[in-house]
């Protein structure tokens, strides 16, 4: 069976047809509506973010706006410095401006520090420690003040400074010279602005958050104290996020990077991309491992069909290979469906029919043959005794009374010997007695000229044979081979088992031979091929006559080989038969 044309590979394929689309449509809704997850999302994140730099940036620029009003429109501010540092005056104003700046810095949440420094004092408010917030702030504005001022839009940038002694080491601070010496400023932690970043993430521990010195639009070192899952310094672009994966962890996040207006510094957010999709992360199982449910589904529906369907068919189909094989006997299990029970019981009915009917044909066919065989017989019979009439004719001719007398006698013990059998099948032995018979009764005809010779072991006279299947060959020898009357004709009869062991043969060989003219160039091709002939007015019929009963009794298991040159010079022809085994008839 070709299976590209079975039922199995059918279903096969309209099942993978069907449910194939089904899976690619999962897949692609999947992945689509990741996609349009992780738009939506980051786009939201992105704006979060986008609000958070220009609110931060709008604080830096208040701050700033702040320090320029102070030095422009503050009094005490613009006077401090005209007054002796050790005079009264000098001190009443620094105590005035010293309550505005500690109110102030509570006033401005993101200010850690607000001063005004003179390299001969410095006036300051902080919620940090006091003596390091005025140690750092005499460290970094005597650095500071003599750099040439560096402005961005009108306005002072912001400078990112580093620090041991502050907390998280890193902070931004800005300056405005209000008179020669004298200069306002602010420091604010980004420590702090880190902590403003981070609220907006924390929620559900959404992704991580930092801030990084920038020089242009490039990353540089981190000034937070955490680390990001993800080392990320490319170079910060106007896409609303990019998609990188962690080469350890093969985990995928989405950072999204801005760059402050008012300082060299960039804010980060980077959020893993199983958070975003977390909401879909049972979708995304299916869509994964659809697939796999495809290939199990697929199996569970193949036990199903094969228990249903497929072992039903096969058993059909052997049940027919058997039948046609001749297992008559063969039967099928009806099915629990309703469609195979009655193909099952319809099955084992014709199988009962085809049984029944080939046994009545086959008996039809014995009955044919024994009819064959009957008349097969009876052209035998009277042609012999055509023969033997013609002898007793012969010897009344020639007055030779006392062998009509013994011709007669053997006639008669002959066939006595055919009536009281009345049989198809005669061991080889009584065939060789018939033979005998025949010879003694040719002897009369032809005194001292024939002469018939017998080498049949005992192990093999026993055997059944068809009635008459070696005396025509002996016959027709006399008839067609005894034509030098001058010399004595000899007729050989032996037998022997086909094989070296004779136990384990199957067949045996009889071999008839003469010391006649032999079959003519004519004839022996002809006899080769089981072709009737008619020679010197006397029909073949005996030879075809045995040759038909042999092929109907044992088949293709017996054969008749016609050739010239045996042991003797003349013809000679083999009969091969099949061994009867014991307790078996070899006839029909």
């Amino acid at each position: 069976m070709k299976y590209n044309h079975s039922l199995r590979t059918s279903i096969i394929l309209g099942f993978v047809a069907v449910m194939l689309p089904i899976v690619v449509f999962m897949l692609i809704n999947h992945f689509y509506a990741r996609d349009i997850v992780r738009d939506k999302v980051t786009e939201t994140y992105s704006n979060t973010l986008d609000i958070f730099v220009r609110q931060t940036d709008t604080n830096l620029e208040e701050i700033q706006n702040y320090l320029l009003k102070m030095s422009v429109l503050d009094v005490d501010v613009g006077l401090l410095m005209s007054f002796p540092i050790e005079s009264d005056l000098y001190t009443l104003t620094k105590i005035r401006i010293d309550t505005k700046i500690k109110r102030d810095v509570g006033v401005y949440s993101m200010i850690n520090s607000v001063f005004l420094y003179h390299d001969k004092d410095t006036i300051f408010g902080t919620d940090s420690d006091y003596n390091t917030t005025r140690a750092i702030i005499e460290t970094h504005m005597k650095e500071i003040v003599k750099r040439p001022l560096e402005y961005e839009q009108g306005l002072r940038k912001w400078e990112v400074r580093h620090d041991d002694r502050m907390p998280g080491k890193y902070f931004l601070i800005n300056s405005i010279e209000v008179t020669p010496g004298l200069y306002a400023g602010a420091i604010i932690r980004i420590k702090d602005i880190d902590q403003l970043l981070a609220i907006q993430w924390s929620d559900g521990d959404i992704g991580h958050s930092g801030i990084f010195l920038t020089n242009g639009n490039e990353m540089k070192e981190s000034l937070t104290e955490s680390e990001p899952p993800i080392h990320w310094q490319m170079p910060i672009t106007d896409e609303p996020y990019q998609s990188v994966t962690n080469a350890e962890t093969d985990q995928t996040y989405l950072v999204m990077s801005r760059s402050s207006g008012m300082a060299t510094m960039a804010y980060q957010v980077v959020v893993p991309e199983e958070t975003l999709l977390r909401d879909l992360m049972f979708f995304q199982k299916v869509a994964l491992f659809a697939p796999l449910g495809f290939i199990v589904l697929l199996l569970l529906y193949m036990l199903f069909m094969r228990k249903m369907l497929f072992k039903p068919l096969h058993e059909i189909i052997v049940g027919m290979k058997k039948i046609s094989l001749g297992m008559l006997d063969v039967r099928l299990k009806t099915g629990k469906t309703v469609e195979f029970a009655f193909m099952g019981n319809t099955f084992n009915k014709m199988a009962e029919q085809i049984k029944t009917l080939k046994i009545d044909v086959y008996e039809e066919q014995l009955r044919v043959k024994q009819g064959e065989l009957r008349q097969l017989q009876a052209q035998i019979n009277p042609h012999f005794y055509m023969n033997s009439l013609n002898i007793i004719y012969n010897l009344a001719a020639l007055n030779d009374t006392d062998g009509v007398k013994k011709m007669s006698l053997h006639l008669a013990d002959y066939f006595r010997f055919i009536m009281r059998a009345n049989r198809d099948m005669i061991t080889l032995a009584e065939e060789l007695s018939h033979i005998e018979n025949y010879m003694t009764i040719q002897s009369l005809r032809f005194p001292d000229k024939l002469e018939c010779t017998f080498e049949v072991p005992e192990s093999i006279r026993g055997f059944q044979v068809a009635a008459l299947t070696v005396q025509p060959f002996v016959e027709n020898a006399i008839i067609h081979g005894f034509k030098n009357r001058r010399r004595l004709f000899q007729v050989k009869i032996k037998a022997d088992h086909v094989g070296s062991d004779e136990k384990t043969a199957t067949s045996f060989r009889m071999t008839i031979e003469d010391n006649g003219a032999g079959f003519s160039d004519e004839v022996l091709p002809l006899l080769q091929r089981n072709i009737p002939i008619s020679q010197d007015g006397s029909s073949s019929l005996g030879i075809m006559n045995v040759i038909h009963r042999l092929n109907l009794i044992y088949g293709d298991k017996a054969s008749v080989q016609f050739n010239n040159g045996g042991e003797l010079g003349g013809a000679s022809i083999v009969i091969i038969l099949p061994i009867p085994t014991e307790g078996t008839s070899a006839h029909v």
